[in-house]
């Protein structure tokens, strides 16, 4: 099973209103912007401990920003 960004569009909007920039937020839960990127553009995807840490920085519960693929 893949977790993967719902709306890849919607996630950059809800980053720019909760204040971060790719940058900014990839350093505060521990990733490389890289890597965040990668998520973000669907080419890889997020293991359930990082889909975590993204959703606890955003104050967010994980169906509002991912869905799971089998």
């Amino acid at each position: 099973m893949k977790i993967i960004l719902k709306d890849t569009e919607q996630f950059r909007i809800t980053l720019i209103q909760k204040g971060f920039s790719q940058r900014q937020f990839s350093k505060n839960i521990g990733m490389s912007e890289a890597y965040l990127h990668q998520i973000i553009r669907q080419k890889k995807n997020p293991s359930p401990a990082i889909a975590k840490k993204i959703t606890d920085q955003l104050e967010l519960e994980f169906q509002d920003i991912f869905k799971v693929e089998a």
